[in-house]
């Protein structure tokens, strides 16, 4: 049991990063935003992140070292590409991409109701694995196996320069995994305040996420601390650096995020 539980703590980083629906555009972080992209438009955005862990949490909360020294961790680096198009004013569809082709996240969006000050818009979407290798299909690992998932995303604004976006999610497999894996809830919290003339965002997001499988239940709560640049008129800059702060059977992480939203007509 000791070592399932090792090595699913140490898939955690990379699992976790496209366990979500994906695809789809945001204003801030971990969260996604009522407003869908402009009809016609397309947003195409590269990221890069990082992240790095040594110590783990326990199946009763308790941190826990990796390995006997310091001298040792364990890294995850990656790129995606996300492309978001606006299909009509209230609807946008759109695809993630890891490079490595190892998962593909396809997500749509559906803004029903905008007001001046809040709204709220549904999502939905599919994660299908891809890759360049040999995959034996008689084992179920949740790693080749497809996901789909459902959403409400809720956005509100204090003022024209402080706003909170929240997104809720369910995402389960299509097939039984050789875990039992039972699917995972996804809660991201966005909280933004503009200065500058909305050139600059000054981000605090939360992220918590629980699923179970054989081995028990997962999950973790993730501070999300950042900023996006927004200097030009086609483009955004993201940078954030998360870091875990409590969990049960999950890796403890701390990375950072880089991405770079480009906007076409």
């Amino acid at each position: 049991m000791k070592y399932i539980l090792t090595i699913i703590i140490a898939i955690s980083i990379s699992f976790n990063l496209s366990a979500q629906i994906g695809g789809l555009s945001a204003s801030k972080f971990g969260s996604l935003t009522v407003d869908v992209v402009d009809n016609k438009k397309i947003e195409f955005e590269p990221g890069f992140f990082h992240a790095r862990s040594s110590q783990h949490w326990d199946n009763n909360g308790d941190l826990q070292n990796y390995y006997s020294t310091s001298d040792s961790i364990k890294a995850i680096t990656g790129f995606y590409f996300r492309f978001t198009y606006g299909l009509w004013d209230k609807v946008e569809i759109g695809v993630a991409l890891s490079t490595d082709l190892a998962m593909s996240q396809w997500g749509i969006r559906y803004a029903f109701l905008q007001k001046e000050k809040y709204g709220l818009a549904l999502i939905s979407g599919v994660n299908i694995p891809l890759g360049n290798r040999t995959i034996d299909q008689r084992v179920r690992a949740t790693g080749n196996l497809m996901q789909a998932g459902l959403g409400l995303v809720g956005s509100y604004s204090f003022t024209e320069n402080f706003s909170f976006d929240l997104t809720s999610q369910y995402v389960h497999f299509l097939q039984e995994s050789e875990d039992n894996d039972q699917g995972g809830i996804y809660l991201n919290a966005d909280l933004g305040y503009y200065i500058l003339d909305h050139q600059l965002q000054f981000v605090v997001g939360t992220a918590f996420h629980s699923l179970s499988n054989d081995v028990g239940n997962h999950q973790a709560l993730t501070i999300n601390p950042g900023v996006t640049i927004e200097t030009g008129d086609n483009y955004i800059i993201v940078l954030s650096v998360p870091f875990d702060v409590y969990g049960k059977r999950e890796g403890k992480n701390v990375g950072f995020n880089f991405g770079l939203t480009l906007t076409f007509d």
